[in-house]
């Protein structure tokens, strides 16, 4: 019962700070909004003893994708966001698309009530995903990792360059 309390108020907040992600109008509460999503959404995964999950959803979205967003908006500047005036083909795009994927969910949860039969299939456990990861699937982890270091340079690159041609 406790599980499923907590499972619900990790979902609910997740659910208000990313409809907060999207309505704010300065940048920088926008991604702290990001990261209460983030971080509730890893608590959705350990509700549902997905600990590995959790772990990598910190690591990754919240330690990385989060800070690489704080540098971007620190690197361009980012002041409020200006309201612009839109055509009413994207406005109207832009409502009836989620309400149409709304409807579709919906459709999927109430018409499929089918439960896969049980197996005797287990999990992988930490250590064997993380064998696996620095054995079978390590090119690919360090072309990320290299991938992330050459954007974090090239943040820089840009943010000295702006440095050093600014007359303030």
């Amino acid at each position: 019962m406790i599980n499923v309390l907590i499972f619900y108020f990790f979902a609910a907040l997740a659910l208000v700070s990313a409809i907060l992600v999207i309505v704010q109008k300065n940048a920088m509460r926008s991604v702290l909004y990001l990261a209460f999503t983030v971080l509730s959404t890893a608590g959705i995964f350990l509700s549902l003893q997905a600990e590995y999950l959790a772990a990598i959803q910190v690591l990754v979205y919240g330690g990385g994708i989060v800070v690489l967003y704080i540098f971007v908006i620190i690197i361009v500047n980012l002041q409020e966001i200006k309201a612009e005036r839109r055509k009413m083909f994207p406005k109207l795009f832009i409502f009836t698309l989620p309400a149409v994927l709304l409807v579709q969910i919906v459709n999927v949860l109430f018409t499929n009530r089918s439960t896969p039969p049980a197996g005797t299939e287990t999990g992988l456990d930490f250590r064997t995903m993380a064998e696996m990861l620095f054995t079978n699937y390590l090119v690919p982890f360090e072309l990320a990792s290299i991938l992330l270091l050459a954007v974090l340079v090239g943040a820089v690159i840009i943010a000295r360059r702006r440095l050093v041609n600014d007359p303030d």
